[in-house]
């Protein structure tokens, strides 16, 4: 039975450091990811309601309110950045809409590509959620 080979000098400790190495450059970013996630899925959500109810605002009115359907977009998008969120309506503002149509609502918002804590938010890419309303073809207008 021949004995160990005794230790290369220089290699004690080298787990530490490889352990280190591998959790910063491994997982940190699989964790940023996932911390990442669930920002991505509100704002996709609250683009989608935006939406929604800004064209329902207007097929209800009954005429182009653009004003209160910008409104409606800044109360669902209130918590976000100023710029994070456009509205873009397909009919010719103060201008009656024709019964049978359709109005068609769409909000733009700005997803983030890169969230740090105490560091803030990186903006990455847009994201735009249509919604197409009805308007009544038996209501009455004014």
């Amino acid at each position: 039975m021949t004995p160990c080979p005794a230790r290369a000098r220089g290699a004690a400790g080298s787990a530490a450091v490889e352990c280190s190495a591998g959790i910063a450059l491994l997982l940190l970013p699989v964790v940023l990811l996932v911390a990442l996630l669930p920002t991505w899925a509100e704002r996709q959500g609250l683009a989608r309601v935006a939406a929604r109810d800004a064209a329902r605002r207007v097929a209800l009115v009954g005429w182009c309110d653009r004003a209160g359907a910008e409104a409606v977009v800044a109360d669902h998008t209130g918590d976000l950045p100023a710029d994070a969120a456009r509205l873009d309506l397909d009919c010719v503002a103060g201008a009656p809409l024709a019964r049978g149509g359709a109005v068609t609502a769409r909000v733009t918002v700005t997803m983030p590509a890169l969230v740090v804590p105490a560091l803030g938010a990186r903006p990455g890419w847009r994201w735009t959620a249509v919604h197409r309303q009805p308007v009544d073809p038996y209501g009455s207008r004014p």
